[in-house]
């Protein structure tokens, strides 16, 4: 089974706040600026298994290019989540954000 991939301009044209996204950038990334309803699973947590996902969720899987997404998608769904892969990442997306400081 592979998991879908999401153009990130379809993405954004979805209902973002209905969405259940995981950001996986590194925790300080994340607290620079992020998606509103973003829940924060840094890739090093992934990797380390240290995640409780809801197995009747759709996820969306976002990071800042694709790198760590692509990483976190294969073990999101090895471990029997339905993943959505958004690319690119947060780099360019022109959706709506919580910004707290421009260090990323």
């Amino acid at each position: 089974m592979t998991f879908n991939l999401i153009p990130l301009e379809k993405f954004e044209k979805l209902d973002i706040l209905r969405l259940d996204v995981l950001d996986v950038r590194p925790r300080e990334q994340f607290e620079s600026f992020h998606i509103p309803t973003a829940i924060n699973i840094p890739i090093d947590d992934v990797e380390d298994g240290k995640f409780e996902l809801d197995p009747t969720k759709s996820y969306y899987v976002i990071c800042r290019t694709t790198n760590k997404a692509y990483r976190a998608s294969h073990i999101f769904e090895d471990a029997g989540f339905d993943i959505q892969m958004v690319a690119p990442g947060m780099i360019d997306y022109q959706g709506e954000i919580i910004r707290n400081n421009d260090d990323y």
